[in-house]
């Protein structure tokens, strides 16, 4: 989990900013929800996005944020766990590409 501070700004040039950013990943935006996946359904290669936009407060979060899944899921967990290089790196590239974008 990590947070950003920015400017004040429109949710929908956020969405419409990562698209032209990251063209190789899914931008996904529905229920409310705004996440960057990689190809399909992917526990490595998932970024969830919590935007405030009238305080400029962004708020990223990965499977690696939540215990309760790793401990259920143990066998896919200790994958995941694994993996933990790329999510951080997906989530670096992720925060990086919005403060380009919001800045």
């Amino acid at each position: 989990m990590q947070n950003v501070n920015v400017k004040p700004f429109l949710k929908n040039d956020l969405v419409e900013g990562l698209r032209k950013k990251f063209p190789q990943y899914k931008i996904q935006t529905s229920f409310g929800a705004l996440q960057v996946r990689t190809s399909g359904f992917t526990l490595t290669g998932n970024v969830k996005i919590d935007a405030f936009p009238e305080s400029g407060k962004i708020k990223t979060t990965t499977q690696l944020d939540s215990g309760v899944f790793l401990i259920f899921m143990l066998p896919i967990g200790l994958y995941v766990w694994a993996k933990k290089q790329k999510i951080k790196n997906l989530e670096n590239e992720v925060l990086e590409g919005i403060s380009t974008i919001l800045n």
